[in-house]
């Protein structure tokens, strides 16, 4: 395989699975170590904030059905999902952290998780 091909092919790759920036990396271009931290916490609020929302809701939706259909069930599933999701995003952020090895980054890597996965469930909770 010649170069131009194998050029080709990485430019097509590049375009065809574009890369998500997540918080950390949206934050990195704040300034100095303190900015991103305040970036990260900021936007950690703002996250949290629309998963309350988010969660409020898919429960005012989940009870609609439940009225609508006269059989309980939506509700009850959605509550079922709450905790193990907090759970879930607790101990994968905790092994993010982990990767760094308690280093440098590693608190702002587990706050930019954090919101990642936040922000993913919010996406996931609206209609």
């Amino acid at each position: 395989m010649n170069t131009t091909w194998v050029t080709m092919a990485m430019v097509l790759l590049g375009f065809a699975v574009p890369a998500a920036a997540g918080a950390l990396d949206e934050c990195q271009t704040s300034g100095d170590r303190a900015a991103v931290t305040r970036c990260l916490a900021d936007a950690d609020a703002e996250a949290q904030a629309s998963l309350r929302n988010a969660e409020a809701a898919a429960g005012i939706r989940a009870r609609e059905i439940d009225t609508a259909t006269g059989r309980p069930g939506a509700n009850a599933a959605l509550a079922k999902t709450l905790r193990p999701f907090a759970e879930y995003r607790t101990q994968q952020c905790d092994y993010v952290k982990a990767l760094y090895a308690s280093g440098s980054g590693a608190e702002q890597a587990a706050l930019g998780c954090r919101i990642d996965l936040t922000r993913r469930r919010v996406r996931e909770l609206q209609p």
